[in-house]
């Protein structure tokens, strides 16, 4: 699922890239507009599983403490 999410935003990137591009830098554009998409889309997934594991951390420690 987010492996889908990842390539999709990859996507959007290069084509966003593509077409903002020059007429002769628009492999260029392509490969920064993925890059940034891939990056950016990375970055929110890495936050997500960041949150995702301080509740977990906070779960076990709320059954340590009154479990």
């Amino acid at each position: 699922m987010w492996f889908t999410v990842l390539i999709i935003a990859i996507v959007i990137g290069a084509a966003i890239g593509f077409f903002g591009s020059n007429d002769g830098e628009r492999g260029a554009g392509a490969v920064g507009g993925a890059l940034a998409g891939g990056m950016g889309c990375g970055y929110i997934l890495f936050q997500i599983f960041i949150v995702g594991l301080g509740i977990l951390f906070v779960i076990w420690l709320f059954g340590a403490l009154f479990g």
